[in-house]
């Protein structure tokens, strides 16, 4: 693949997270969540102050400095450094969407939107999710998941 079909995979990801969180955001009144499944599911409007799974609230700015520079490593491994093994440069496209879609939160709204509840799991959003998979990903190919599946 090419440094193109990464930069898609990013503005993907990037593209879908704006798009939803913009609905929830203009679209949810406040107040009680919206539930599906008697509550295994549902949307909840929650402004992540924090980390992931907000863990250290009110700590935006830490997480603006460190998401920025990994954004910053992420570009460098995809677009100018000699790594060339796809799966690793998707979960990296992953990430770099989300992270992306994340930081522009910190920047407009000053905390992360987050609306997606699953049962007892913290609230969450399409970027994170991305950026999951995408660790995901480079922890299978770290682990020699590619050379499992070939024998």
């Amino acid at each position: 693949m090419g440094n193109f079909h990464y930069l898609s995979i990013a503005l993907g990801v990037f593209l879908l997270d704006r798009v939803s969180k913009l609905l929830v955001v203009s679209g949810y009144r406040r107040g009680a969540p919206i539930l599906f499944r008697d509550g295994f599911f549902s949307f909840k409007y929650v402004r992540n102050t924090g980390g992931a799974f907000g863990l250290f609230p009110r700590k935006g700015f830490i997480f603006l400095i460190v998401t920025l520079l990994a954004i910053g490593l992420i570009v460098y491994l995809l677009f100018f450094s000699s790594l060339r093994r796809d799966l690793t440069n998707v979960g990296l496209a992953l990430i770099l969407g989300g992270s992306v879609g994340n930081l522009l939160d910190r920047i407009l709204w000053g905390a992360v939107i987050d609306f997606i509840h699953i049962w007892r799991m913290p609230v969450f959003n399409p970027a994170d999710v991305a950026i999951v998979c995408g660790s995901g990903l480079i922890i299978f190919v770290l682990a020699g998941g590619p050379k499992l599946i070939a024998s």
